[in-house]
């Protein structure tokens, strides 16, 4: 098939997405407590996945009540996690399941979101995105957490899902 584009149009430069084109997505995610660098490794402490997705889910597709971070005013993430091992030096994976908010930190560009939350402590989580990969650190803060600092790896394995999210945030 041959599409013809009008004279008008020849010559202009060809459309590219914002930056942020490279964080919406599925990733499956490991959090280690040294570097992920096999799935097997044995500082493997939790494994799941995690959606961002490129707007807020409407509210309206949402039930009442729902299991999501109130830090953030829009919901356009969430994760659904499986603790591989036990750590009392970190929050990951105390929440098995939610919706969240992500977006840029303005100091480094850094995408961030949260795995865990309470008035009193919360998990936050800050990687690069590259369009195929989220790596980065997660860690723990207030209440019961310890100074460690985690690893976080994601690998991109589909575009942005809304339905898990929205099955995650009833959970």
């Amino acid at each position: 098939m041959t599409v013809a584009l009008p004279g008008a149009l020849a010559g202009q430069r060809p459309f590219t997405l914002p930056g942020d084109s490279l964080v919406p997505g599925t990733y499956t995610i490991r959090i280690c407590r040294a570097s992920c660098d096999s799935p097997t490794d044995s500082t493997v402490l939790v494994v799941g996945t995690v959606v961002l997705l490129p707007k807020p889910v409407s509210r309206r597709l949402i039930s009442s009540p729902i299991h999501a971070d109130y830090y953030h005013p829009y919901l356009n993430a969430c994760f659904d996690l499986k603790k591989v091992r036990l750590s009392a030096y970190t929050h990951a994976g105390l929440f098995p399941s939610g919706m969240v908010g992500w977006d840029r930190d303005p100091r480094d560009s850094l995408v961030q979101f949260s795995l865990y939350w309470s008035p009193d402590a919360r998990y936050w989580v800050k990687v690069r995105a590259t369009g195929t990969e989220l790596r980065g650190h997660g860690q723990s803060q207030g209440f019961g957490s310890g100074p460690a600092v985690d690893s976080v790896y994601g690998r991109r394995v589909g575009p942005p899902d809304q339905a898990k999210c929205i099955a995650a945030a009833k959970e």
